[in-house]
């Protein structure tokens, strides 16, 4: 490091998951969140200007992790990022729910510096491990200048993606995420930082007290709408219904939505296709456009994961929801 050139400080915040696993000898089985942040550092090998600092948020299995435990993880990582001697940071996150846990992230993250998730698929302990490229990938990611312009972002296997069009698309492989039709925004190739495009703003939300309660409920052949009814019963916030093609089902579960939105219940309509809008382009009692003309809003291209975060930030938020937060 040149005299007089201040460290590149990045935070790293870990909350469990894969990445910080450890065989049972007992059972040989994974126990997630064992290894702590510091000794999956003293494995890395990152550049001499860049100074790591490590904190333990939560320890979990990202499968169990709750709206309470994001909105813990949302508080540490605004606090960190109001610290003018951080430049960035990076959040360890089991796989299962990291694109939830980074799109939701990205709606309410107040700062412009880079924060970076990324997880492993395998733990550290197993031959292929992919727990310390992918957190070395990260902490050059975030201490690269150009990163500033992505805001939140997913390093995986390699490849930098947007929280908004990440999925989880293996259960196994190394590569065990994807971009969809978006693809994804650039690499990481040893210390080479390659980013080659920029996701469009979006806004942001603060949270009044905590995210409201939405429950996710999905179409197939048939569906009836006692999952509906059900979710009325426990009065939620929201109802993300995860239909079929460009956003149909059938006259049962339109009937449903209907009774939802006359309780004052948020219901959004998302398709259950990898890519494509839901969109009106055809009139019949079971699709979009009876679902419009009784107050459901169009979910456009979101998948019911992000859809349900969205409404949950948005109605936590105290925000009027209409089909155009849905366009992007």
């Amino acid at each position: 490091m040149k005299e007089g050139m201040r460290m590149t400080h990045i935070k790293l915040l870990t909350t469990g998951g894969t990445i910080a696993s450890k065989r049972d000898p007992e059972t040989g089985l994974q126990q997630t969140g064992v290894i702590s942040g510091e000794e999956l550092m003293s494995k890395l090998n990152v550049d001499d200007n860049i100074k790591i600092s490590v904190e333990e948020i939560i320890s979990v299995s990202s499968s169990a992790m709750t709206f309470e435990n994001l909105v813990t993880v949302k508080d540490r990582v605004n606090e960190f990022l109001k610290d003018e001697a951080v430049d960035g940071i990076v959040l360890t996150h089991g796989t299962d729910t990291l694109e939830e846990t980074s799109y939701f992230l990205s709606q309410v993250v107040e700062s412009n510096k880079v924060v970076v998730v990324t997880g492993s698929q395998r733990g550290p302990e197993l031959i292929g491990s992919d727990a310390y490229a992918n957190l070395e990938d990260a902490i050059t990611l975030a201490a690269d200048p150009e990163a500033k312009k992505i805001g939140v972002s997913v390093l995986f296997n390699q490849q930098i993606f947007k929280p908004r069009f990440i999925k989880k698309i293996n259960a196994m492989n190394v590569d065990g995420f994807g971009g969809g039709g978006t693809g994804y925004l650039g690499t990481v190739d040893g210390q080479d930082v390659k980013i080659y495009q920029y996701p469009r703003p979006h806004h942001t939300y603060k949270i009044k007290e905590k995210l409201a309660t939405v429950d996710i409920i999905k179409c197939a052949l048939d569906t009836d709408a006692k999952f509906i009814d059900c979710a009325i019963d426990h009065k939620v916030d929201g109802i993300v219904i995860e239909a079929m093609g460009r956003g149909h089902a059938n006259n049962k579960v339109a009937e449903g939505v209907k009774r939802a939105v006359e309780q004052g219940i948020t219901v959004v309509i998302t398709t259950a296709s990898e890519d494509g809008d839901v969109k009106v382009a055809y009139d019949f009692s079971g699709g979009i456009s009876q679902f419009e003309k009784d107050g459901a809003i169009n979910g456009g291209s979101y998948d019911s994961k992000k859809a349900r975060l969205k409404l949950a930030v948005m109605l936590g938020a105290g925000e009027t929801i209409t089909k155009e937060d849905f366009w992007y």
